[in-house]
């Protein structure tokens, strides 16, 4: 800061006074000139006592305008032999923006960003109701604290409400999870607490398959009661679809001209890849009668409209014939919709002990998957048992 008289000011100013500026609005501008090797900015007339603020201009020609006045004004002032009081801008520190969220938004946030994503009406009516049971046990503080402050006694205490069974806890502790990923791929926090709560081990559903003499029994019941669930049942078994979140939402446009095709988008089936699956020649009559006289792509396979039914519609009708399937001793317990799908990737690999190509077939992501699906139907373990057993040939 100083104030000079003229021969001061003359000897003392070392640079004329130029103007520093740029062609975005988002950088500052400013007079700049040095006086004994110390750099001096104005930024405003505000030392001069005139009211001249370029940095409040709303355009770049407006600015620059206001800079040109700015410098006539500075250099007015040395001239007449005033120097003006200024003070040395320091250029302020950039400090890293911390990014403070709450537990309850946080969880809210990626809530919200899995209900716009393309999941299953059921995944994410699951999810909501996690988050919302997982909000209503912490306090009112806990919510309003940053997500990092979260405690793993806390995540801990939450899941041991849920050991009613052992796979409902471990179903709970692995939709958790998928938050606590987000949160810390977003560097919310560091640690998976869900992940880091203790493992349950669970006992293993069986998926009951059908035998031969069922599966021809059961189709032809269901073809002489119920039309719809009959292509559905067929669809399952000889395409592998899975019925309620492809099979259900068949159009026309998914089957190719001699309906020997159908081709779904990664959108429109669970493994988020094109699957292009092939008909049996012995199913393409069905579903060609069946849309013999539809042109217009959106109609669907069953509405015969562009609507199409429910989520749980097929389930509906399975429901209300399960019973006269039991009386006729044509359905065992844990027989389903899905165990045609079921049937048909036992009845392939017996056929072909060839993973890879159920896999295909099936739309699986991975071979895990498909690793993982032949063991929960007991299929993988008991022919791998069954060709291990020991040989004794003198009986």
């Amino acid at each position: 800061m100083f104030k000079s008289s003229v021969s001061e000011c003359v000897s003392n100013f070392n640079t004329e006074p130029k103007i520093v500026t740029s062609r975005s609005l988002k950088n500052r501008s400013y007079i700049m000139y040095y006086s004994d090797g110390v750099r001096y900015r104005l930024y405003s007339g505000t030392n001069l006592n005139i009211p001249i603020y370029p940095n409040k201009a709303i355009s770049v020609a407006e600015r620059n305008k206001l800079l040109g006045k700015l410098l006539f004004e500075v250099n007015k002032a040395f001239e007449t032999g005033y120097a003006p009081q200024v003070v040395t801008e320091v250029e302020p520190i950039k400090v890293q923006k911390v990014i403070v969220k709450t537990t309850e938004q946080a969880f809210r946030d990626v809530e919200y960003a899995k209900m716009t994503s393309p999941l299953s009406y059921d995944y994410k009516k699951e999810l909501k109701r996690l988050v919302d049971d997982f909000l209503k046990f912490l306090t009112n503080d806990e919510k309003a604290d940053d997500i990092k402050n979260l405690e793993q006694q806390r995540v801990e205490d939450f899941l041991n409400q849920h050991k009613a069974t052992s796979t409902y806890y471990m179903g709970r502790r692995r939709m958790l999870s998928v938050f606590f990923a987000e949160f810390i791929r977003k560097k919310l926090i560091t640690d998976n607490l869900s992940k880091n709560a203790p493992r349950l081990k669970t006992k293993a559903a069986l998926h009951k398959i059908y035998t031969k003499e069922q599966l021809t029994t059961i189709l032809q019941f269901l073809k002489t009661n119920n039309e719809d669930l009959y292509i559905c049942c067929l669809l399952a078994y000889c395409c592998m679809l899975r019925p309620h979140q492809e099979i259900r939402l068949l159009k026309r446009k998914h089957f190719n001209d001699s309906f020997s095709l159908i081709s779904l988008s990664g959108a429109e089936n669970k493994s988020g890849r094109v699957r292009v699956v092939s008909i049996p020649e012995y199913l393409q009559p069905l579903i060609k009668q069946r849309l013999s006289t539809v042109h217009e792509p959106e109609i669907n396979l069953f509405t015969l409209t562009q609507t199409t039914y429910n989520d749980y519609y097929f389930n509906l009708i399975w429901s209300r014939l399960k019973p006269a399937m039991y009386s006729k001793g044509i359905l065992q317990k844990d027989q389903t919709i899905y165990s045609f799908r079921h049937t048909a990737a036992v009845d392939v690999y017996n056929r072909t002990k060839d993973i890879h190509i159920i896999q295909q077939l099936m739309g699986h992501s991975t071979m895990i998957v498909t690793l993982n699906y032949l063991r929960g139907l007991g299929e993988l373990n008991s022919q791998q048992l069954k060709d291990a057993l020991p040989v004794l040939e003198f009986i």
